[in-house]
């Protein structure tokens, strides 16, 4: 399933925390911004750890789940390449 986090961190070194957690799931689309294709239990697993680094009354983290149907609705306009994960086949 792909998972699209976003978050707002006040403070700098939670932010580099949560920035380097999400980057060994997923790909950052934007400065605030990663695409993950995690199964739905990895999922709950990478938000339990954002949430043991994020402060909830002074960070934000939304993470939307993106069905198939909807990611190949995405639209992008602007100077960016849609990221689509290819079909692999491991041996």
């Amino acid at each position: 399933m792909t998972y699209l986090f976003s978050y707002d961190v006040t403070d700098t070194r939670r932010r580099n925390q949560i920035s380097k957690t999400l980057e060994r799931f997923g790909l950052r689309v934007q400065k605030s911004i990663f695409q993950c294709d995690v199964p739905p239990a990895k999922a709950d697993m990478l938000k339990k750890a954002l949430l043991e680094v994020m402060l909830e009354k002074e960070d934000s983290l939304l993470f939307y789940p993106l069905c198939d149907d909807c990611l190949g609705k995405a639209c992008l306009l602007g100077d960016r390449t849609l990221l689509q994960n290819e079909d692999f086949e491991i041996l």
